[in-house]
């Protein structure tokens, strides 16, 4: 009877591990949690990171393609000024960031689209582009601190006022080039951060057709 028992206890826990703790839509997480996973998910979204699993080597084009965009988005403070067209990237802020987003070091490299010299990726100075943001529109904690759910992605123009964390239903008093227009969805799923508890890492990233 004692075996049997502990049978059930133990097959009734993991069973609750394997639920999910946490489940909910974009309506029932709280302002704060929205605005947060609204920003992280942003990174990948306005770096127009493409389809990846992690059951696949993640090709290093991605994860460089990525370091540089978030620089120039997010980091202009820390960009190297080549010249009057050109502004370069360091490398070890490109490694930076994909540490801090995906969790993994790397030893960057050339991309097709970025090449490396002299620790710099050389960038042309860019001007006036549409603004590209995410919200999260669903979120499940699956416990062990793994996290999957599915992300918006929308865009608009580069002189947008309107609040990136706010509804379709306010946006519809903006001006009509203003208004954000859905334009892809994506699958995902996420982990804590190694560096920061606080702070989560992307581990699939999977656009939905």
């Amino acid at each position: 009877m004692k075996k049997l028992l502990t049978f059930i206890i133990t097959t009734v826990m993991l069973l609750m591990f394997a639920l999910p703790a946490m489940a909910g839509s974009r309506a029932e997480m709280s302002s704060g949690m929205r605005d947060q996973l609204d920003t992280f998910f942003s990174n990948f979204a306005e770096a127009r990171v493409g389809s990846f699993v992690v059951n696949n080597e993640i090709p290093m084009d991605t994860f460089v393609n990525f370091g540089v965009q978030h620089n120039l988005i997010n980091r202009k403070y820390d960009l190297v000024n080549v010249n009057e067209g050109y502004w370069g990237v360091k490398k070890e802020a490109v490694e930076a960031a994909v540490y801090k987003y995906f969790g993994r070091r790397i030893n960057a490299v050339s991309s097709q689209q970025y090449k490396l010299a002299n620790n710099l990726y050389i960038v042309p100075k860019g001007s006036g582009e549409g603004l590209v943001f995410a919200q999260i529109a669903e979120w499940h904690e699956n416990g062990t601190d793994f996290f999957t759910g599915v992300v918006n992605v929308y865009s608009t123009s580069s002189g947008f006022t309107g609040n990136v964390h706010g509804s379709a239903a306010e946006w519809n008093n903006l001006e009509p080039q203003d208004r954000p227009i859905l334009i892809e969805r994506y699958s995902f799923s996420a982990t804590r951060s190694p560096s920061d508890p606080d702070r989560y890492v992307l581990v699939d990233w999977l656009e939905m057709k």
